[in-house]
């Protein structure tokens, strides 16, 4: 495993060209992230039709941007749980999207914190 700050040796110097995220996107399974962006930095909220509780819930997003990347954080309301993505957008035929990797940690029992933490991806499309 290749530790994060020998990674950033292989990042681009210098930032992008600004983009703007703002508006709101939907994912796959239907969840819609709402984003406010000034300069880069992000504030929105997040709303998840995938839950616990089989309900829609509903979570405060903060976050960040750097030309064509995008990273953000969700503490979600209703759950002790924090999400936060990872990403970039892509232009198409289709128009724009925003291909993520997230992961999620959540209240274990002590001794049980690696079950803690799940992770998947999300590809956000422009609504």
């Amino acid at each position: 495993m290749q530790h994060q700050e020998r990674a950033l040796q292989l990042a681009k110097v210098g930032t992008g060209t600004m983009i703007d995220f703002s508006g709101d996107w939907k994912n796959e399974l239907g969840s819609v992230m709402h984003l406010v962006q000034s300069a880069d930095i992000l504030n929105g909220t997040y709303t998840s039709n995938v839950s616990g509780t089989g309900e829609v819930t509903i979570g405060d997003l903060k976050g960040y941007v750097d030309g064509d990347l995008i990273s953000f954080v969700v503490h979600w309301r209703d759950f002790q749980a924090i999400t936060s993505w990872v990403g970039q957008i892509e232009s198409g035929a289709s128009g724009q999207v925003i291909k993520t990797l997230w992961q999620m940690t959540k209240k274990v029992a002590v001794g049980e914190e690696w079950a803690s933490i799940n992770a998947g991806s999300d590809i956000f499309n422009r609504v």
